[in-house]
């Protein structure tokens, strides 16, 4: 049987926490190791138990931000996502720069938040619904620039196909089986695609990918 994915819940408001934390534990693949309350709280607790998934209050003491960003830095393996009541876009777009790889909102369903959790997991990234037309039109605007030079004429064909499975929503494992390489391989290439193309992470890769898949092939 596969070991429950490991996951840390930080957010100041105690009552809150616990029923996030029961939430999570009625789901066999989650299972909560440890709380917090404070961007302190979520440091010391990510070195001591190297979760899975951290998932941050936005607003917490100390900034969720901020907290995601060291955890990305220091931890990299580890899965951040945000749990939070704002849907301005510069936070989400702050805290996906940040290194997050998920934005959910308080009050979302106990079935959305396990799968967000499950989602971000398996290699993907989870937005609450209603982020997406906000979000995808507020970093299209931020893409835009890198995609008029037709960057895609300057990758191999290995990163091109690895790209293409990105922009359609695909999580590394599933990016291996697809191509027929191993899942390290995709990593290099995500990796290189990230800096190459200038992305941040890897939802501004896939809308990267898209705005290059709608756009005038050159020829030649």
């Amino acid at each position: 049987m596969t070991e429950p994915a490991s996951v840390i819940v930080v957010d100041d408001h105690a009552l809150f926490r616990m029923g996030v934390s029961q939430t999570i534990a009625l789901n066999e693949n989650l299972r909560v190791v440890a709380e917090g309350a404070s961007r302190q709280d979520s440091l010391d607790l990510v070195a001591l138990h190297q979760p899975a998934i951290v998932l941050l209050d936005i607003s917490m003491p100390g900034g969720g931000v901020a907290a995601a960003r060291e955890i990305h830095e220091r931890w990299p393996d580890v899965k951040v996502v945000m749990l939070t009541v704002s849907e301005d876009d510069e936070d989400v777009l702050e805290a996906l720069e940040a290194g997050a790889s998920g934005y959910i909102l308080k009050g979302i369903a106990a079935k959305e938040l396990i799968d967000a959790l499950t989602t971000v997991q398996r290699g993907s990234t989870y937005l609450s619904p209603t982020m997406g037309s906000k979000l995808v039109a507020a970093m299209k605007g931020r893409t835009q620039s890198r995609t008029d030079g037709d960057p895609f004429s300057e990758l191999s064909v290995k990163e091109r196909n690895v790209l293409e499975c990105v922009g359609r929503g695909m999580g590394n494992q599933a990016i291996a089986a697809e191509t027929g390489t191993t899942l390290r391989t995709v990593k290099f290439h995500v990796s290189r695609l990230l800096r190459k193309l200038d992305a941040k992470n890897r939802i501004e890769l896939a809308l990267i990918a898209q705005k290059i898949s709608e756009a005038p092939r050159k020829n030649g």
